[in-house]
């Protein structure tokens, strides 16, 4: 059973421990290639900006040398277009050929264009990029890449041609830099697609329109320009929310990464998309985890198979040390049912307790105080201690230091006083002396053995804490004795206090004598009495004040008790003396209040009781 228990767990841990440090070295690897890869992107943008800056020096000295050319600057200013063109033909040739210039153009100060080397048969419109607006601001060479009429994207260079410190126009080369993109493909490894979103080629001329009906296209992008085969997966590329993704292509493994594709004007145009093979690296990956998985494996026999081993030489161990504990168990049990047995014939109340809880008691405590068993103790105390009766003449709680147990003090006192007076279940006061003795961990072995019969002052106790002479309510040193004790019992309900007086019991006395006044107050005392239930206290407060203690679950119920009470005794005929009624003042006990702020309560409402006519309740 125990190797079940164990072993079953150890080749779930070591299984799951494996897959986790497969996955681990999965991820951490997969993490790596994409941060590695992720990098190209901004790898691919900073040495676009690098070749497109080397690329505008260089042209830009081109424009330098061609403003140079003699009767150049004269033939623009007369505006001899053909001319021009002748002058200037074997140098765009060759510029074109050599270094791969596509673009160039002569333009006048307000923007019209004089001529276009590349395409001479068109003058005369306006130019209106940004690169020549950027050029003409500052008076100054201007560059960038733009976005044409014929929707490629080109590197442009534009400067002013300044003649005697005027400027007489501008000059623009212009170069497509898809050789550019191209060459950067190929030194980072990565296929390179610009993608343009359609909107773009809205206002296209029909040969541009036409152009389109060879690239491949999405639902919302061309693709213009593209350094390998387009993927499938393009669509989703382009239109999903991610930045990166992974993808299959042409029986290889890419990285997709893609960027914001935008011009000098800052225009959105769509993507740059780059397709990084990491075919390789998934490669040498997967060949690193089947190592791993292996040698995974391997220990994992080891560690299950030791693993075995050890448990089943503890469990050898464990079911020796069970049997002993079994026996000693069952010893202990035995002991346990004797011990019990010979508490139980004591006549003394017999426990065993450490000071604060009860570990076993005899009949004889269940038999004094009235409880069935220990779990009907158990709902009402929590020590024995708890029933200590608090007066001088006996030892309490109130007598046990800060921080120690009632037990370890009583102990080290001497005999006469190891003393100690408890209620039984008719809370009659019982006197008993207390005898100690150590019994094991902790506990100890207390005897209570009643010398109520045998004390000289048994008797005075008695009627001291117990009931008034005259009228046979319990007296009020009873109430100060054992008003926390009721507090106690009546948890969890709450306490009702009624304070009740006869009303205009001195005309009685002065009618008819004290005599008859005694009787009146005995009678009084029977009627409410018969109307109390057998848990509530009645106690003489002083001459024909009463105070009656009862528990009830709300102020309502309080109400009913108490003028069930008043209704008694106004409906009662005394001897000789007829009807008398009485006033009532009642309250709820407030818990961790002073019981005398309760009683002040109860005897401010009698008071009001008394002002407004007497013979009726008031509760506050």
């Amino acid at each position: 059973m125990f190797r079940l228990h164990l072993y079953i767990p150890l080749i779930i841990v070591t299984i799951l421990m494996s897959s986790l440090v497969v996955l681990s070295v999965i991820y951490i690897q997969e993490d790596s290639i994409h941060k590695n890869k992720e990098s190209i992107s901004k790898e691919f943008t900073k040495n676009l900006n690098e070749k497109v800056s080397a690329e505008a020096v260089v042209i830009g000295e081109y424009i330098d040398f061609i403003q140079s050319v003699d009767d150049i600057s004269d033939l623009f200013l007369i505006q001899d277009k053909k001319e021009l063109n002748n002058a200037l033909k074997d140098i765009y040739d060759r510029l074109h050929k050599n270094v791969e210039i596509t673009h160039m153009y002569f333009i006048k100060n307000d923007g019209t264009v004089l001529l276009r080397m590349h395409d001479y048969g068109r003058a005369n419109d306006i130019i209106g990029r940004t690169t020549f607006k950027k050029s003409k601001e500052s008076q100054s060479l201007f560059y960038g890449l733009e976005f044409g009429p014929k929707k490629n994207y080109t590197l442009r260079v534009v400067k002013p041609w300044i003649i005697d410190g005027r400027v007489i126009g501008y000059i623009e080369l212009g170069k497509e830099i898809d050789k550019i993109i191209n060459e950067l493909s190929h030194s980072l490894n990565t296929h390179i697609y610009l993608a343009v979103k359609k909107e773009i080629y809205k206002n296209s001329s029909e040969f541009v329109k036409n152009s389109l009906s060879s690239k491949v296209e999405t639902s919302n992008h061309y693709i213009v320009y593209n350094t390998s085969s387009i993927p499938q997966e393009m669509e989703s590329i382009l239109n999903g929310s991610n930045s990166y993704n992974d993808i299959s292509h042409d029986n290889s493994e890419y990285f997709v990464a893609k960027e914001p594709l935008s011009d000098i004007s800052g225009q959105d145009l769509g993507y740059f998309v780059f397709l990084s093979d990491v075919s390789l690296e998934h490669s040498v990956m997967y060949g690193s985890i089947k190592v791993l998985s292996a040698i995974l494996f391997l220990i994992s026999i080891i560690l299950i198979s030791g693993g075995y081993y050890l448990l089943h030489k503890r469990e050898r161990s464990i079911f020796r040390l069970t049997s002993k504990l079994e026996k000693r168990k069952t010893d202990l049990e035995t002991f346990n049912v004797k011990l019990q047995k010979i508490f139980d014939l004591q006549r003394n109340i017999v426990i065993i307790t450490d000071g604060k809880k009860l570990t076993m008691v005899n009949k004889a405590m269940f038999y004094f105080f009235g409880f069935d068993d220990m779990d009907d103790f158990s709902k009402h105390h929590n020590c024995i201690c708890d029933r200590f009766v608090v007066n001088d003449n006996f030892f309490h709680l109130g007598k046990v230091p800060e921080g120690e147990t009632w037990v370890n003090t009583i102990k080290d006192l001497p005999g006469d006083k190891r003393i100690v007076a408890m209620l039984d279940h008719d809370l009659m006061s019982h006197a008993f002396s207390v005898s100690v003795n150590k019994f094991e961990d902790g506990n100890f072995i207390v005897s209570f053995t009643d010398i109520s019969n045998t004390m000289i002052e048994h008797s005075k106790l008695k009627r001291k804490i117990t009931l008034d002479k005259l009228t046979g309510a319990f007296n009020r040193e009873f109430f100060e004795i054992n008003i926390d004790l009721i507090i106690k019992e009546t948890y969890p309900s709450n306490l009702g206090i009624i304070l009740c007086d006869i009303d205009h019991f001195k005309r009685v006395n002065d009618t008819y004598g004290h005599n008859r006044g005694d009787i009146v107050l005995k009678e009084f005392t029977g009627i409410i009495k018969s109307s109390m239930r057998e848990n509530d206290y009645l106690i003489r407060w002083g001459g024909e004040e009463f105070v009656i203690l009862i528990k009830v679950n709300n102020i309502k119920l309080l109400k009913k008790v108490t003028e069930n009470i008043r209704k008694c005794i106004e409906n009662y005929n005394f001897d000789e003396v007829g009807r008398v009624t009485s006033s009532f003042g009642a309250t709820l006990y407030i818990d961790g209040e002073e019981i005398s702020t309760s009683i002040a309560r109860a005897d401010k409402a009698l008071y009001i009781a008394k002002d407004n006519g007497r013979n009726q309740l008031i509760v506050l």
